[in-house]
């Protein structure tokens, strides 16, 4: 991973200061949380929530490695509209999350936040205390199943769900085991 220049040389410094920030991309909202205290604005005019306490991070690897573990993320004391939002599964499957890390220099925001991870969502856990709401969220990469197809394979019912009317695989089965002989001499 690399940093641009400015945020690089901070974090880089004998005492380094960096928050970091989570962006949750639900269907209806988008919810941006920080593992401080009270609202923060970003230099890019973003504002992000201050939940408390990021628990963990479990998983965190580059998007281009060659496995694909899943990212793990605990959120606790999220709000009473972010749990809404999480209930849903249609709100949140599939929609992608992205991690930042924003430097400080002393107090002050230097520079924008800089994405460290893009994840897509799968799954969330909920648990609620007489004081404490915690999310889990389990999501994965973005290069995760990119060798399987996107459907299914190409079989006439795929293609007709996709395309209703569309004949070009019907003679499928019929071409399974055929055998040709290529090229044609006659």
């Amino acid at each position: 991973m690399t940093l641009p220049a400015n945020a690089s040389d901070v974090i880089g410094a004998r005492e380094a200061v960096a928050a970091i920030l989570v962006e949750l991309n639900f269907v209806s909202e988008t919810s941006r949380v920080w593992n401080g205290f009270g609202t923060l604005q970003t230099l890019d005019g973003r504002q992000w929530q201050g939940v408390g306490e990021l628990t963990h991070i479990d998983g965190l690897s580059p998007s281009f490695s060659s496995s694909a573990p899943t990212t793990r993320i605990g959120i606790s004391g999220v709000s009473a509209e972010v749990l809404a939002s999480a209930v849903n599964a249609n709100e949140y499957r599939d929609r992608p999350l992205t991690i930042y890390l924003q430097p400080f220099q002393g107090r002050a925001l230097h520079g924008n936040p800089v994405p460290i991870a893009l994840r897509f969502m799968k799954s969330l856990e909920l648990t609620r205390d007489a004081s404490t709401r915690t999310i889990a969220v389990s999501c994965e990469g973005p290069y995760s199943g990119r060798r399987r197809p996107p459907a299914a394979w190409y079989s006439n019912a795929d293609q007709i769900k996709r395309h209703p009317g569309d004949k070009f695989c019907e003679r499928i089965p019929f071409l399974l085991f055929k055998k040709d002989q290529w090229p044609h001499y006659t």
